[in-house]
């Protein structure tokens, strides 16, 4: 059974529709879609070396392009739900966000955190676009390259070392980068 989902996920990994489709998933996930990706960027990865940046490249740019509609969905509906909340609380954590911005985009993208939430939160506190397109295009590249890249010089490995280390990779490795970016901008 096995060998035969394995059989499948080639075919349709090298199918004319699997850049399309990665597109898509990859688009909606920014904006709503529950299932990141990834989880069609390993196989297509793994069955297209010879596509690998493409792909990534694929994923990213529909990833930050969902992200741009979904911090315009924030943007343009604060205002019809800011009545219903209590404002000080908000100005407090605009403060925040304002402040911090390009570090919880930065989080959000390269992390296991929904990337839908920073988007929407983003254009919800009204965070600068043109970091919010920066930070987006910087964390979703380099989490896409790292997946693309260890599919490609590790193989099947490479499966079970993402699996293995999911937590290293896309949690602690991205603090560490920031902590990198804080001392670089002291």
């Amino acid at each position: 059974m096995f060998h035969k989902l394995k059989l499948l996920i080639q075919s349709k990994s090298k199918s004319r529709f699997a850049q399309p489709l990665l597109g898509f998933i990859a688009f909606i996930e920014s904006i709503f879609f529950p299932i990141p990706p990834d989880l069609l960027l390993l196989p297509i990865c793994f069955f297209n070396r010879n596509k690998i940046f493409f792909s990534i490249i694929n994923c990213t740019l529909f990833s930050v392009l969902g992200g741009c509609v979904a911090y315009f969905l924030g943007f343009f509906l604060y205002e019809s739900i800011v009545i219903y909340l209590d404002e000080s609380k908000i100005t407090k954590y605009i403060d925040f966000y304002n402040n911090w911005g390009v570090l919880s985009v930065l989080i959000g993208g390269f992390t296991p955190i929904p990337f839908k939430v920073i988007t929407i939160t983003s254009g919800f506190m009204k965070f600068d676009f043109t970091l919010f397109i920066a930070s987006s295009i910087f964390a979703r590249g380099l989490r896409f390259l790292i997946v693309g890249l260890i599919i490609k010089y590790f193989s099947e490995k490479g499966f079970y070392f993402l699996n293995k280390y999911k937590l290293y990779i896309f949690v602690l490795l991205p603090f560490l980068i920031i902590i990198l970016i804080i001392k670089i901008m002291k």
